[in-house]
């Protein structure tokens, strides 16, 4: 056989491995059926926070259709240009078809024969029942207090807000006892921050093999090393970055004051809401050896410099408005917001999150 023919045959086997593997590739085909939908567009964003995707597709009367693939079960979310349809679900190979009314939130119903989206489907089910009976018990508070019955007012809103809070716990709790589930894995890593660190390690450390190699559990790993980087205790992580007049800022040049690292943007009510109590936090113990450095999350210049004036800040601010990306915010695991961290003299985290009254104890604590 010469080698012309040999090579041919290599050829030959190769490309019909490939159209074999083809063939062995599934992809999912989401179809929707959404009545009184408006817009011409409808998307599908899927992935993880580090790693996701986006489609759109035309609605015709009511009706789209995604197609693509992806890798294991994975977080969706399918929404409309002005959000009034917004729908999360899990989506994997195979076929999910979706009803509901664009007209009611509580409307919406995902089927499939694959497992991990009908147990999202289950559990997201239950978090909206449990949401649509909060919402009412808020109503009915809120409509006993405008007729003047204030003390039945506050019974009904007492148990509203039990119900509200009683969502975070049933979260939690499929989180941690759900050790085989992309479901539950997803729930940790919306579960995993500073305050709840040690849970969700304990939650990540029992979790099978098979959730710990995939996409969510990777990340999860990821934000966990990240989050036990800036724990209280821990020496601050060193960073530069440019302040409004593009000077560059090194957190290091603070070194023998109290600092606030205080993360915020123009576009985040409760940050500015904030802002009052920062001013006069700062006013009162800055001569004291109390410095805050405000990192910004904005993206858009203009207005990141409006709200500084607007606000009247007081303390240097820096940002590389590059958003939720901003190299200062992703290298603390900052992903709302505000977020804060307080540094002692040494460059050592003493504290995090604290606001309002918990600043102001706290500085009471050190400048006494």
């Amino acid at each position: 056989m010469t080698l012309r023919i040999i090579q041919l045959v290599i050829m030959f086997l190769a490309f019909a491995g490939f159209q074999a593997n083809a063939k062995n590739i599934k992809g999912f085909t989401i179809t929707g059926n959404i009545k009184f939908i408006t817009g011409d567009k409808v998307f599908l964003t899927y992935g993880t926070v580090g790693q996701s995707s986006i489609d759109s597709v035309i609605i015709k009367k009511g009706s789209f259709i995604f197609k693509g693939s992806v890798s294991e079960p994975t977080p969706a979310m399918i929404f409309s240009r002005d959000y009034k349809v917004r729908l999360d679900l899990f989506i994997d190979n195979g076929t999910i078809t979706i009803t509901g009314n664009a007209d009611s939130l509580y409307s919406y119903r995902v089927k499939s024969k694959l497992p991990a989206v009908m147990e999202f489907e289950k559990f997201n089910q239950g978090i909206m029942a449990n949401r649509q009976q909060t919402i009412a018990l808020f109503k009915q508070a809120y409509d006993l207090k405008t007729a003047g019955d204030t003390i039945k007012a506050a019974e009904i809103q007492k148990q509203a807000d039990t119900q509200y809070k009683s969502e975070f716990e049933v979260r939690k709790n499929y989180a941690l006892t759900h050790a085989d589930s992309y479901v539950a894995g997803k729930e940790l890593l919306a579960y995993t921050d500073i305050a709840n660190l040690a849970i969700a390690i304990e939650g990540y450390e029992n979790m099978t093999d098979k959730i710990k190699n995939s996409l969510i559990g990777k990340e999860l790993f990821e934000r966990i090393n990240i989050l036990t980087s800036v724990e209280v205790g821990k020496p601050a992580q060193l960073f530069k970055q440019t302040d409004t007049l593009g000077n560059l800022i090194d957190v290091t040049s603070y070194r023998g004051k109290y600092v606030l690292l205080e993360f915020w943007a123009s576009w985040c009510g409760p940050c500015r809401a904030e802002n009052p109590g920062l001013i006069e936090n700062y006013k009162q113990y800055n001569n004291k050896g109390f410095e805050i450095l405000s990192i910004s999350l904005d993206d858009n210049k203009d207005k990141w410099l409006a709200a500084i004036a607007k606000d009247g800040l007081l303390w240097k601010q820096v940002s590389d408005l590059n958003g939720w990306n901003n190299k200062v915010a992703l290298l603390y695991g900052v992903r709302a917001v505000p977020a804060s961290f307080l540094l002692d003299p040494q460059g050592k985290i003493v504290a995090s999150g604290l606001r309002g009254e918990s600043l102001t104890a706290k500085l009471k604590e050190i400048f006494p």
